[in-house]
Order: structure tokens, then sequence, then C-alpha cells
């Protein structure tokens, strides 16, 4: 795993230390050999819910073609902090941070962490939001991003888990 750039994607205000803060990155797949996806975004998020609801910090991780893409929110450190977290653990490499800014609201407050494996039913989503050739998340701009996800959000929704 190689380190994340510390500012490739830097805020365009610098927020107060506990005001509102949106982070989304993307970053490869790392797993242990044989480990299971399913156990692994399980214990991903497991983890997430119990940390992330200590710290006021909601998000949405999509797992899709050895991509995870994920949203946190909340308080600016501590957003940042669990960034770092996340950039140090050996299931993420080659983290990139897509776009990193103050928010005036939560877009994923229903939810300390919610997960989302897109199937191959779900091509249509990446179709809609002109991913048609190979996934790869590391080259979307944060405008994409943030729509990907939210599109995400409102499946989730519409499945009763929001």
């Amino acid at each position: 795993m190689t380190s994340p750039d510390p500012s490739p994607a830097p805020a365009r205000s610098n927020p107060r230390p506990g005001g509102l803060q949106r982070l989304i990155y993307a970053s490869r797949q790392n797993l242990p050999d044989g480990a299971p996806l399913d156990e692994v975004v399980s214990d991903i998020i497991r983890a997430s819910i119990r940390n992330n609801r200590e710290q006021s910090i909601t998000g949405l991780l999509l797992v899709h073609g050895g991509w995870f893409v994920q949203a946190l929110e909340g308080p600016a450190a501590a957003v940042q902090e669990r960034f770092e977290r996340i950039a140090g653990d050996p299931r993420h490499a080659d983290p990139k941070v897509l776009e990193i800014e103050p928010a005036s609201g939560r877009a994923f407050g229903d939810w300390n962490m919610c997960a989302r494996t897109l199937s191959d039913a779900d091509e249509a989503l990446l179709d809609e939001l002109e991913q048609r050739q190979a996934f790869s998340p590391d080259r979307l701009d944060a405008r994409s991003a943030l729509r990907l996800l939210k599109a995400v959000r409102d499946i989730q929704g519409r499945a009763g888990f929001g």
C-alpha cells in the first residue's frame, strides 16, 4: 500500500475545527488472500458504526469492481482523523481524496455508516452516471463521485435501509 498524498484535494476553505465537513475518497481494495469480500465489508461496517457514532460521523461506503468509494461527514477534525486511519488500513490501497470541503448539511445523515455493494444489476446506475468504461473511481471528479454516492443513497432508501 502506498501512503496517501496529504494534499491531493485541499479544502476550498478552512472549516472551523468542529464545522461540518464532507470528505469523499476512492481506494483500491487490498483484501487478505482468500478473505471473502462480504465478511471484510461487514467487519468494516461494524467497526465504523461504533467508531463513527462516537465522533458524530455519518457516511456511505460503495463497494464495486475492486474499489471502495466512501463519503464521510462530520466535524472537520473527526473526519480528517477518520480518513487518516482509513488511509493507514491495509485493506485500502492507494487512497485518493476526491473532495474535502465544508458541507452545509449532511447528505448521508441517516447512517453512521452504510455500505452498498453494486451488483451486475446495478450496472445501469453506472451507465447513467457516465461510467460506461471500466469502473475507475480514482478518475472521478468530486461532483461525479458525490452524484454516484447520492444515487446509491437513494437506492438504499428505497430498499428500506434509510
